[in-house]
């Protein structure tokens, strides 16, 4: 009992916090003051007074061991009326503050660096896998209530925008906010602006359907916005957060099927693309389905995904190729022959990946999305090689819809 018993307080004192008495929170805390002065301080501390301390630390620790409630205050109000004024006994608290955050965020970046890392999908290139941020137009705001309870499962937010003055969109701009949140900003012709958390393209995609934005040889064009008009009145999905497991491939090889994420450098996204995906182009990180190895030769016969000839046997890209709701009925589709600039896997063509041992960084994956109609991805711009490759992305964190938990 007398090994037990430091144990059971320590439990007690950590995990019910809460509910622990103001002496003993007081006590554990002049006690953790007075430890810490003396280990920082111990050089310059005379030998009299060093025995002073040391022994009414451990007065206090024996006191706060044995919960005796008033020989813990008396020892508490002792430290204190003995230590408070020595130079650095009390800190700032503004000081302490500081330091726990930068504690903090050193913990954070070193995770996010070499273990983890989270990951907001920004498009609808992997739906109904993985959700992007979707745009749903709404006639009428829902209660508070009913918006308190979507921004809590589907990470919802409203935007309900109306024009104070004529004005019309002059430009558009994608960025990021916190390094996990996808917005876009709008600009009018009279410097006002509004942000929508918001791929571009979903935004673009929600203009063209409310008739307010047109494509035309000489580039978009934008319908003028009267004063009182709605801008937009829409529920704004967040997509889903996952998280990228980045050690995953330091112990493994990339398995065929698994969703993966990767950044763009040395990939040409730019080429011409359908109008439906073209705001894909920008992403630095991609999250698709990796559907080829090196060494593998790939093919496009829809509605199949063909390796070395047959057709692929992973379950994951089977779903994708049956074509079964809410997926895309058409399966995998290679592309035309001609029309867009960086077109590899098209119409009646087989590739080959690279497997080069000596340059391992130089290994080429094939990378497709689950909604192949909507999609930029290495039918477009070509493989992705094995230094892009960041880690299997292998749990959604959040929101709490029906894809939280593991990946497939």
């Amino acid at each position: 009992m007398r090994y037990l018993q430091p144990v059971l307080n320590a439990i007690v004192d950590s995990c019910f916090a809460w509910f622990t008495p103001s002496w003993r929170r007081e006590g554990h805390e002049t006690a953790a003051a007075l430890c810490r002065y003396i280990n920082h301080f111990r050089p310059s501390i005379k030998e009299e007074k060093l025995a002073d301390l040391l022994s009414l630390q451990s007065k206090l620790k024996a006191a706060l061991a044995s919960w005796q409630k008033e020989e813990v205050k008396n020892l508490t109000l002792s430290v204190n009326t003995v230590c408070e004024p020595m130079p650095g006994f009390k800190r700032n608290g503004v000081v302490e503050m500081v330091e726990s955050f930068f504690v903090i965020m050193v913990v954070f970046l070193g995770i996010r660096t070499y273990y983890a890392q989270p990951f907001r999908i920004p498009t609808g290139s992997m739906q109904p896998s993985l959700n992007g941020i979707i745009v749903h137009p709404i006639e009428e705001m829902p209660s508070a209530p009913v918006r308190w309870w979507n921004t809590l499962t589907l990470g919802s937010s409203y935007i309900d925008e109306v024009a104070d003055t004529d004005k019309r969109i002059i430009s558009m701009q994608q960025q990021q906010k916190w390094l996990l949140f996808t917005e876009t900003v709008l600009t009018f012709d009279d410097r006002s602006t509004l942000t929508i958390p918001a791929a571009q393209g979903t935004i673009m995609q929600y203009l063209r359907e409310q008739g307010k934005m047109v494509d035309t040889p000489f580039g978009l064009q934008f319908a003028p916005y009267r004063a009182g008009e709605t801008i937009m009145k829409a529920r704004v999905d967040a997509g889903d957060m996952v998280i990228v497991n980045r050690m995953a491939y330091h112990f493994r090889n990339p398995e065929r099927g698994e969703t993966f994420v990767f950044d763009t450098r040395g990939i040409n996204t730019s080429g011409k693309t359908t109008r439906s995906i073209e705001d894909q182009s920008s992403g630095t990180h991609y999250i698709k389905r990796l559907c080829g190895l090196p060494g593998d030769t790939v093919s496009i016969e829809a509605p199949h995904l063909l390796i070395n000839g047959a057709p692929a046997t992973e379950n994951t890209i089977n779903t994708v190729a049956q074509g079964k709701a809410p997926f895309n009925p058409g399966g995998y589709k290679a592309l035309a022959l001609s029309g867009y600039t960086n077109a590899f896997l098209t119409v009646g063509r087989s590739v080959q990946l690279r497997s080069n041992q000596s340059t391992p960084n130089l290994r080429e994956y094939i990378a497709l999305g689950d909604n192949t109609d909507n999609s930029l991805d290495s039918r477009y711009w070509g493989p992705v090689r094995q230094f892009n490759i960041i880690g299997p992305a292998s749990f959604t964190l959040w929101p709490f819809t029906s894809h939280w938990g593991s990946i497939n």
